[in-house]
């Protein structure tokens, strides 16, 4: 069952619920009034002839007379009988029948003074009345026969109502849902003409702003996204292959140059320890690779233990000083609080440690002068590093590359590396719910920021 016939359906459920509801209570209401009103008529019936029995002294056959030409002028199969305290009848109409009155109604209009019941379709009024002492009861019997009518004809009428407004409102929920959903449609057949061969198309979003035009947007974003990532993925390949055929074809040429000529045994160690190099090259970029990938499969864990930021600044700073023993690394702790819990964080204390030695390596490769300076700023909010260096600043489009894989600035000639340490970085501060970003200040001046927020810890 498609989505058109399903809505349908339940907006004509909604419409029967709403219309039994509608006539069940008019009908009801209906019926209450009739019957009231009809009971009010024998009341009255009972009463006059209660009046005229109390009038006349002795009973006499006057007294049926008038109540034989009352019942015959008044009420449809009007019948009236008066009955003593034994409940023997007394006096009636000449077209009275028996009927079977429980004794306990006679004790309920004793006590209450009038009751109503109804027998069959005869509406019945029961008086009890006190004449010199002694109790009679006054029963006036009639059949609402026009009222019954009026009640079938209204019956008829809702049932027809029901029936019809079920059926019209089916077809009209049909066409309804089926305009409605035109514009779905046609969101759904521009979606299939989308495949990874033609990212770059969009569905039309039109210039309202309803659901569906929302929808049309997400996807568009969705797709944008979608774009982005293959993208990246494929320069993260092209350079990769890129990064990988260089050292290899190295390889192959001092290797192929070795088999052509002979050559003396200081030849052959030269091209043995250049061959070593281009394969340390090879294993480190495989090793970064590796690191990136199983980063990507790592995910944030509650149970992470308390660290000290500080604590790992400090030993990051003692590695970073062993491979660049020139390198001067300041901390500065000015504006951080007494309290010891402004510097610690939940985290993995193994990557935390990698991505700040590479912000050193980093810092310390690209500066002038082998100095870096790192403040620590924590507050109720988290703790902010800032990373800080001297050296030549990166422009706006190398800011916008600066943490994709593979990419080097300018200031990357002649120096060794993959571009791929700060991808490592970002991987693992977004892992630990931080981030980072660059940003170039005055006297040249590069800066690394990152933060690491409490409140997502």
């Amino acid at each position: 069952m498609n989505l058109k016939l399903r809505i349908a359906l339940l907006f004509s459920l909604f419409v029967f619920i709403i219309l039994m509801i509608s006539s069940v209570t008019i009908y009801i209401l209906n019926e209450n009034f009739r019957k009231d009103e009809f009971f009010k008529r024998v009341q009255n019936e009972a009463k006059e002839a209660s009046q005229l029995f109390l009038k006349l002294q002795p009973p006499s056959s006057d007294i049926v007379k008038e109540i034989n030409l009352t019942a015959s002028s008044s009420l449809p199969q009007q019948q009236i009988g008066i009955f003593d305290s034994s409940f023997n009848i007394l006096l009636s109409t000449s077209n009275y029948h028996s009927l079977t009155i429980p004794t306990k109604f006679f004790d309920v209009a004793r006590k209450n003074k009038e009751y109503q019941f109804t027998d069959g379709e005869h509406e019945i009024v029961m008086l009890f009345i006190d004449k010199q002492g002694q109790p009679y009861y006054v029963l006036a019997s009639a059949t609402d026969v026009y009222g019954h009518r009026k009640v079938d004809n209204l019956k008829f009428i809702l049932i027809l109502s029901v029936v019809g407004g079920l059926l019209l409102s089916g077809l009209l929920a049909f066409l309804y849902v089926k305009q409605i959903m035109k514009p779905l449609e046609n969101l759904q057949q521009q979606m299939q003409k989308i495949n990874e061969r033609n990212l770059t198309e969009r569905v039309i979003t039109g210039k309202s702003h309803d659901e569906v035009s929302q929808i049309a947007k997400n996807f568009n974003a969705m797709l944008d996204r979608l774009e982005h990532a293959f993208e990246m993925r494929k320069s993260f390949v092209q350079h990769a292959s890129h990064e990988l055929r260089t050292p290899m074809a190295n390889m192959l040429s001092q290797t192929e140059a070795a088999l052509s000529k002979p050559l003396l045994p200081e030849n052959y160690r030269q091209i043995l320890l250049s061959l070593k190099e281009d394969q340390q090259d090879m294993i480190n970029l495989m090793n970064a690779l590796l690191i990136l990938s199983q980063y990507e499969k790592i995910t944030y864990l509650k149970d992470w233990s308390k660290i000290r930021i500080d604590e790992i600044l400090y030993e990051a700073m003692d590695f970073v000083k062993q491979l660049w023993p020139r390198s001067v690394i300041a901390i500065d702790f000015s504006a951080v609080p007494e309290k010891d819990e402004f510097l610690k964080i939940n985290g993995n204390e193994s990557l935390l440690k990698s991505a700040i030695q590479n912000l050193f390596k980093n810092a310390c490769q690209y500066s002038e002068d082998y100095k870096v300076k790192v403040t620590i700023d924590a507050n109720k909010t988290g703790i902010t590093l800032l990373f800080d260096n001297t050296g030549k600043q990166l422009s706006t489009h190398e800011q916008e590359r600066l943490f994709i894989p593979f990419f080097r600035g300018e200031n990357s000639k002649n120096k060794k590396g993959f571009g791929l340490g700060l991808s490592i970085v970002q991987r693992i501060i977004t892992l630990h719910k931080g981030s980072i970003s660059y940003k170039s200040i005055e006297n040249n001046i590069n800066r690394f920021t990152v933060f690491f927020p409490f409140e997502l810890q």
